[in-house]
């Protein structure tokens, strides 16, 4: 899922915003980015210059980095925080289970109060399968603690691999399309994140229509 966040960070780069990137598994590449702006923007590396990149290499470091985000919110202003791969570190053996337990809750909860406070949107990269029981105690931290939710899984479709898009807690989901070749990052981004979703949506209504207790919305 780690593509949409990358669109949407481009998406607001494009906007003349500033984001925020809290990059705690070591793996954010901004060469990732830059493919999601379009050709024809000129020198499109200096957008770059309006992303704040931080990068905690330990539980501790991580946790610090969340703590001074509402700090640098208000000097930046920016409109979006991407917080990629938050588990990983608290996965980490030396660190004690309740302790991983309790430094990620409080994450979490400082998360939901800079979005509410900033009026800023605050995107979470979480793997969706867990590996072990801490693991899954620590997802469950992180889902308990998210208002809205999109899970992607691979599918089999017709013989091809596709990708299954769901959103909680609309219900709302569908496959994701076949990129065009020459369309834009905004239709791009416009088609794979709402169109499917407003289609399924629709389909949703007249099942509700049929007395089904089910309730759709899409924020």
């Amino acid at each position: 899922m780690r593509e949409y966040a990358e669109a949407w960070t481009a998406l607001a780069l494009m906007a003349g915003e500033f984001v925020h990137w809290i990059d705690g598994a070591t793996r954010f590449n901004p060469a990732r980015v830059m493919q999601c702006f379009p050709e024809h923007i000129p020198e499109s590396n200096t957008l770059l210059r309006n992303l704040f990149i931080g990068r905690g290499f330990t539980v501790h470091q991580f946790a610090s980095l969340i703590e001074r985000l509402d700090d640098e919110l208000r000097i930046t202003g920016a409109c979006l925080v991407v917080v990629d791969g938050p588990i990983t570190m608290h996965l980490d053996p030396q660190v004690k289970e309740r302790e991983a337990r309790t430094l990620l809750r409080r994450c979490m909860d400082r998360l939901s109060r800079v979005a509410i406070e900033h009026n800023v949107s605050v995107i979470v990269i979480t793997e969706s399968t867990p590996n072990s029981k801490r693991h899954s105690l620590l997802l469950q931290t992180v889902e308990r603690r998210c208002n809205q939710r999109l899970l992607g899984r691979i599918e089999r479709f017709r013989g091809k691999k596709k990708m299954w898009l769901l959103h909680f807690p609309s219900g709302c989901s569908g496959f994701r399309k076949d990129v065009v070749e020459q369309e834009t990052l905004e239709q791009s981004f416009s088609r794979i994140l709402h169109a499917e979703l407003v289609h399924n949506r629709g389909l949703q209504e007249e099942v509700d229509q049929t007395q089904l207790d089910q309730t759709v919305q899409f924020r």
